[in-house]
């Protein structure tokens, strides 16, 4: 199967599901993207900053090659993963379901890592990056499963003069064939968890739900990518 029908068939599962109805805790900042973000790439390495909070900096960064979907935590920031189990010292990110609370503590499978896992630090454009999902020819290695994929969210933590920020990021993934970022919240509260939940979906992303607009949407990101 293409990736071009993987990635309509991601889109399609995402955008069929069930309704998104959350109800945002106080302190809660949502970001819905006015369309989704293509998170793939069939040839070179792609990558796609994120500034959270929209003060300049890059807070994450998502990248993408043949193969692989990871992310890189800017500087100090971190990202729930699941350790591997000991001697290894890596992991890969986690897929937090609805409703996971997301805080200092989390629960004892899983933890918080810099991309950089033995400095712990990300200087700006250190090629430091979690791995989100791995597509070899002898199979895959995610906690997202197969296509057509899934919906779910990671954990992140990102620090600000007053202290930590709990948030996550909202996606679409399959483990061989790349993903969707469809937004982001976080508490605005310092040192505060907060519960994972979908953002709502725009009225017009509706129109991506014909095949025809999904098609030349997918081709316009590759052209884009390209040019």
């Amino acid at each position: 199967m293409s990736t071009r029908c993987l990635n309509w068939m991601l889109l399609a599962v995402g955008l069929l599901g069930p309704a998104a109805s959350p109800s945002p805790a106080q302190g809660t900042l949502v970001t819905v993207l006015p369309e989704p973000m293509v998170i793939q790439s069939d040839l070179n390495t792609l990558l796609w900053p994120i500034d959270l909070n929209g003060d300049g900096l890059e807070d994450f960064t998502f990248a993408a090659s043949p193969g692989s979907v990871s992310l890189r935590t800017e500087r100090a920031n971190q990202v729930v993963y699941r350790p591997d189990p000991p001697p290894n010292l890596g992991g890969l990110v986690a897929r937090l379901e609805d409703g996971f609370e997301i805080g200092a503590s989390l629960e004892p499978t899983l933890g918080w890592r810099s991309s950089d896992l033995l400095g712990g630090y990300v200087s700006p454009g250190e090629w430091a990056f979690a791995a989100i999902a791995i597509h070899l020819s002898s199979g895959s290695s995610s906690e997202w499963p197969g296509s057509p994929g899934a919906r779910g969210f990671i954990g992140i933590g990102f620090e600000l003069d007053d202290g930590w920020h709990y948030g996550y990021f909202d996606v679409i993934m399959a483990a061989e064939a790349g993903g969707m970022l469809l937004g982001w919240a976080y508490n605005s509260l310092p040192n505060t968890p907060i519960f994972a939940s979908p953002v709502p979906e725009p009225s017009t992303w509706a129109l991506l739900v014909g095949g025809g607009v999904l098609m030349v949407l997918l081709r316009k990101k590759r052209r884009e990518r390209r040019g």
